[in-house]
């Protein structure tokens, strides 16, 4: 008698779950690992077909099809289609189980970003935050308008999306939907303007879904006002660096256009003396009476 099987590991239950279809699927057919070995189609051994029904990973479909396969050949009734969604399943809850051992808990601030370097460390850290997803992942749930070396580009903080889709399908494949999507979008604008014209509004527009357009035609509005009431209170530093700016010029160009006046030459260059006419340069003396 051989040495029983380790007990299936229960960390992920839909793991575990599609471990025990297989030991099942074994124990019905009557068959140790080593006969099992000798009747798959593919080349697997008995040490692989047992590390497949251990429930420490989930194993590639084909293992698991040949693992099937050969035990319902020795019984009546089976059916793979279940196989099939029990290895979906384990799959799926293997991925997701993966992205919490590697989430981060640090949130992403994007309403704290006021320049590039900002704007990418927040979407550095809502990349950790859902769990660190692998590049090529992202590249496939965008439908490859983020490719896997933008990705890459992003994460190291050397670049940020080329356009707001870009932009919007990056947070989407890191988790970011719906109206999550409106602190983000306020980033965006702080960061990279609006659209210059009503073309480039349009592009942009018709390449979202109609949720995130509505946000954005909100967000675009709110932050124009907001612009308007600004600038007509002289906070927005760039308003006030113009304003500096002209001045400065304003006093060059009238320095520029003034001639030099020449000082005054002095008329006299000794000390003007200011005399008066006494009485007695008229012959008058003092004490006596003027004649009539």
């Amino acid at each position: 008698m051989g040495r029983p099987e380790a007990p299936v590991d229960d960390t992920v239950p839909a793991r575990a779950a599609f471990a025990h279809y297989l030991r099942a699927l074994r124990r019905a057919a009557d068959l140790t690992y080593a006969e099992l070995a000798d009747l798959v189609s593919l080349p697997y051994s008995a040490a692989q077909l047992k590390r497949a029904a251990s429930g420490k990973y989930v194993p590639p479909f084909p293992l698991a099809f040949a693992y099937a396969s050969a035990c319902l050949d020795r019984t009546e009734g089976g059916d793979l289609r279940r196989l099939a969604l029990l290895h979906a399943q384990a799959e799926r809850a293997e991925d997701e189980h993966k992205l919490r051992e590697r989430r981060s808990t640090v949130l992403a601030k994007p309403h704290l970003a006021r320049n590039q370097a900002d704007l990418c460390g927040a979407m550095r850290d809502q990349w950790a935050y859902a769990g660190r997803p692998p590049y090529r992942r992202i590249q496939r749930e965008t439908k490859n308008w983020v490719s896997h070396s933008t990705v890459h580009m992003i994460v190291r903080a050397r670049t940020i999306p080329r356009d707001l889709r870009q932009y919007v399908a990056f947070l989407e494949a890191c988790k970011v939907f719906g109206l999550s999507l409106e602190p983000w979008l306020r980033a965006w604008i702080r960061v990279c303007g609006f659209p210059r014209t009503d073309e480039e509004f349009a592009r942009t527009t018709e390449r979202m879904n109609p949720v995130v357009n509505e946000i954005y035609r909100k967000v675009l509005r709110e932050e124009y006002c907001a612009l308007l009431r600004r600038s007509r209170e002289g906070e927005i530093p760039e308003i006030r660096e113009l304003e500096a700016q002209a001045k400065r010029e304003l006093h060059e160009l009238i320095a520029k256009a003034t001639l030099p006046v020449r000082p005054m030459a002095p008329v006299h260059r000794t000390r003007r003396v200011s005399r008066t006419i006494s009485p007695a340069a008229v012959g008058i003396r003092s004490g006596l009476p003027m004649a009539p």
